[in-house]
């Protein structure tokens, strides 16, 4: 009987444990684009006549790449086409930098922005979230 016991506290700490590591990781992927849509947001502000710069355009490629490589694991962890508007929306403000619409890649940065606050919400740590996932859903 203690056996059966040790068995179940192993496998509530390993499941205990493994939820928040992909709570952590799915937060900071979160918090990380937020943080970068952000610092692109000022550097677009700057000059609002020519956003086309090579400033410009290096920043939104390797934001592109950090989050194409968190992407990967975050489609493993949670809904694919939450990430895939947020692929289309880094590509969309790319296109529109380089073609220099100032009016564009602003609108489409705030509507990113907004989506991802929003988006990030629905992975919180809330008794909303956790009544959901675990009652209504079932």
């Amino acid at each position: 009987m203690v056996k059966k016991w040790i068995v179940i506290i192993i496998i509530s700490v390993i499941l205990v444990v493994s939820c928040a590591l992909e709570y952590n990781f799915v937060n900071k992927s979160f918090a990380y684009l937020t943080e970068q849509l952000y610092t692109y947001k000022s550097m677009l502000e700057a000059d609002e006549e020519n956003i086309n710069t090579a400033e410009n355009v290096k920043f939104l490629e390797d934001l592109h790449n950090n989050w194409h490589k968190k992407e990967k694991v975050l489609k493993g962890l949670i809904w694919h086409t939450g990430i895939k508007d947020i692929e289309v929306g880094i590509s969309r403000i790319t296109t529109y930098t380089e073609e220099n619409d100032f009016t564009e890649a602003e609108a489409e940065l705030n509507a990113l922005i907004d989506y991802v606050k929003h988006y990030s919400g629905d992975f919180d740590l809330s008794l909303e979230n956790l009544l959901y996932k675990y009652i209504v859903r079932y």
